[in-house]
């Protein structure tokens, strides 16, 4: 596995520093290798390596003095403090036999979304069915439950703000990697993670972490919050959360920090990833991570956005990718209709699912009603580790194909036309996969 995390001028901690790569090159004396050419999705391939500038419809979302590198071993950094000169002159020209794309970087969001009410989670415990649990009844996942599939045995990783990890709904499903000591602030699995014993933090580059916006703790919990407690009903009850943030407190975050924890997610062995969150423009870096997931097994989940707008007239990414491994979704109501607020297209959004007033966890021990498609992705990507459980040789493409054929159909603006029916894709994947 390997350890290069970040680069940056001010930063002797990295383990990718610029005199370990130039001993390695020199060492190694690697042939000169393409880059491929950024900006909006190009990908084409010169035989010298090229650093374009960026484009001007990728410049408002661009992160100053930051840019993503793939070098050609395959892992990712993000060298950060650098002018574009400086990086041109001190990192880029100097270690072209080692760097296979490079990019500027770029902010995304978390998708806003609208808070009904909180409160404490006992109040809850006993309403287990209460009309804000409307989702998974809707999407036939307590049949699935009474087949004794739970989503046992996979791992789910939440890319977000981060995680409640003491909420008692929560706690019971976290990840735990047991190749790291906690707080004893040791990379001791040699990853280039310190403390990461149940997830990282990439914002805050910290093995210690909570949930100041709430929302990963919401999506975590749609997606698996443990039903012992009598309290919210996960859609994948017995799967692990892998919880990886890497927004700030006030919900803006780097595709730089979204492409290290997508990698790690792949690296730590995660079948689904969750991705709630959305806008930029301009990135090749972040479509290239998602395919190179998928090539590690990996079903990425996407929420297609809470504008009211068709993707199609006006895209944002990951929504918009359209990619082998993924998945895009819009939100419906307890009625069966498209919510107001959902993204929609024929060619990029692929199902819906439950996403307005849905009940799940929050941080404090307290469960929260929110609606957005942030609610909606965690239905499919909880639907995801149940089938994954039950066939854990299928691949992404065969879950995929699963969860698009057992949709219920509903008229929805989507290449399905339907809303999820984990019901009819377990039945599907049980087709397309023997035991």
């Amino acid at each position: 596995m390997s350890a290069k995390r970040d680069l940056s001028p001010e930063s002797s901690a990295s383990p990718r520093t610029l005199g370990s790569i130039l001993q390695a090159a020199a060492a190694i004396a690697i042939a000169a290798s393409a880059l491929l050419l950024t900006g909006c999705f190009e990908q084409e391939e010169t035989q010298t390596a090229s650093f374009p500038e960026t484009k001007l419809e990728c410049l408002s979302t661009a992160v100053p003095n930051s840019f993503v590198i793939e070098w050609t071993d395959g892992s990712r950094t993000v060298a950060r403090g650098w002018t574009r000169e400086e990086f041109t002159r001190e990192v880029f020209e100097p270690m072209q036999d080692e760097i296979r794309f490079v990019e500027q970087d770029q902010r995304v969001q978390l998708h806003p979304f609208t808070q009904v009410e909180s409160t404490e989670a006992q109040d809850h415990f006993q309403a287990q069915w209460s009309p804000e649990q409307y989702g998974q009844l809707l999407v036939g996942a307590d049949q699935v439950w009474a087949q004794g599939v739970r989503g046992s045995g996979v791992l789910v990783a939440v890319v977000d703000s981060g995680m409640d990890r003491t909420h008692p709904m929560l706690a019971p499903r976290l990840y735990t990697n047991a190749r790291e000591v906690a707080s004893n602030g040791i990379d001791d699995d040699q990853n280039g993670y310190i403390d990461d014993v149940q997830g990282y933090n990439f914002f805050a580059e910290s093995g210690v972490f909570g949930d100041a916006s709430g929302h990963g703790t919401h999506v975590g919990g749609i997606i698996a919050a443990d039903h012992s407690q009598n309290g919210i009903a996960g859609m994948a009850p017995a799967a692990q959360l892998l919880p990886l943030g890497f927004m700030s407190p006030e919900g803006s975050g780097s595709i730089g920090d979204a492409v290290l924890a997508i990698e790690y997610a792949a690296q730590q062995g995660a079948k689904v990833i969750n991705a709630s969150w959305g806008g930029a423009p301009c990135s090749t870096s972040l479509q290239k991570m998602i395919r190179d997931a998928g090539e590690k097994g990996v079903l990425f989940i996407a929420a297609a956005g809470n504008s009211g707008i068709s993707l199609d007239n006006y895209p944002e990414y990951p929504a918009a990718f359209s990619l082998a491994n993924q998945l895009t979704v819009g939100a419906s109501t307890s009625r069966d209709y498209t919510a107001g607020f959902s993204n929609y297209s024929y060619n990029f959004v692929n199902l819906f699912a439950p996403g307005s007033n849905i009940n799940s966890t929050y941080p404090g021990a307290r469960t929260a009603i929110l609606s957005g498609t942030s609610m909606a992705a965690p239905f499919v990507s909880g639907a995801a580790a149940l089938l994954f459980s039950d066939r854990p040789r299928a691949t992404p493409q065969q879950i995929r194909q699963a969860l698009l054929a057992g949709v219920d159909q509903g008229g929805f603006a989507a290449t399905s036309r339907g809303r999820l029916n984990v019901r009819k894709s377990l039945d599907e994947i049980r087709r397309l996969v023997a035991p």
